[in-house]
């Protein structure tokens, strides 16, 4: 079983190594989030006093294990007088424990994503600008996401819910939502390295981007045959970005990117295909 600690470590490992871009068709959110946001999603907010294990002192004490899993169980009694709001709380809380460790195959999915808009909808359940929702299996998991003071388009993650399949208001964190978006990729970015990867993209957004793959090959002169697309589509998943043709063409600048072997054996593999094709082989 994990501890209240390990669920911390994970969500951390998950949340606050990376920046995350979320692309729509509509705009670029720039997710970023620092440990003091985890306590929230963990549901620390409904032990003890008002806020007393959320933000910093929250970090802080399931860090020190000041408060672990069987203390979240004695402060729920506490403060909770009737049975009935202490089973509600313990269910709410553990929903949010048991759950956050899919948010790594949530930015990652092999489903659609999601993301609604709140706009100006009052009736809504979350406290958030913005919703991303990963459907799972019989799991529905929901993210909400609050923008920042920091600057345009910059998000916090401040909440985290789950739902089942089976429950009657299954949907009803988005059911009155006006506005959503399909998300057509997502980008993660190491925050020490910078080295950035494609973990998500559609279906679609894959088809358009190999559709301008085989245009910029035809304005290059280059036979576009379906093993140099599928090369330059992963190069451009790998590293985060869309290559052009002068981008493929510096061999030195590519493999300048590369941190690790496997990035270096995929780049050359690319470079002495590409070769061949400005060849005419």
């Amino acid at each position: 079983m994990q501890t209240l600690l390990d669920i911390f470590q994970d969500t951390k490992e998950v949340l606050c190594r990376y920046d995350y871009y979320v692309h729509t068709q509509k705009r670029i959110l720039h997710l970023t989030n620092s440990e003091i946001k985890i306590p929230h999603l963990m549901g620390m907010q409904y032990l003890g006093k008002p806020n007393q294990f959320t933000g910093d002192y929250g970090a802080y004490a399931i860090k020190k294990q000041r408060i672990t899993m069987e203390s979240v169980e004695k402060l729920v009694r506490k403060y909770y007088k009737t049975e009935e709001k202490q089973r509600r709380m313990l269910e709410m809380i553990h929903r949010k424990l048991d759950n956050l460790g899919g948010l790594g195959e949530m930015f990652s999915s092999y489903s659609k994503l999601y993301l609604y808009e709140k706009g100006q909808n009052g009736d809504s359940e979350f406290q958030s600008d913005y919703l991303l929702v990963h459907e799972n299996g019989k799991k529905i998991l929901h993210l909400g996401l609050v923008k920042s003071e920091r600057g345009k388009d910059i998000y916090h993650c401040n909440s985290f819910m789950t739902t089942y399949q089976n429950d009657r208001d299954r949907d009803s964190f988005y059911r009155n939502l006006p506005h959503r978006y399909e998300i057509a990729k997502i980008v993660r970015e190491n925050k020490d390295t910078k080295h950035k990867e494609v973990i998500y993209q559609s279906v679609e957004a894959e088809q358009r981007e190999q559709a301008g793959i085989e245009k910029m090959l035809a304005a290059a002169g280059i036979r576009a045959d379906g093993k140099l697309i599928k090369s330059i589509l992963r190069l451009n998943k790998k590293f985060g970005i869309y290559h052009t043709a002068d981008m493929l063409n510096d061999s030195e600048a590519l493999l300048g990117k590369c941190t690790d072997k496997r990035e270096e054996s995929l780049v050359s593999n690319f470079l002495a295909l590409w070769e061949e094709r400005r060849n005419g082989i």
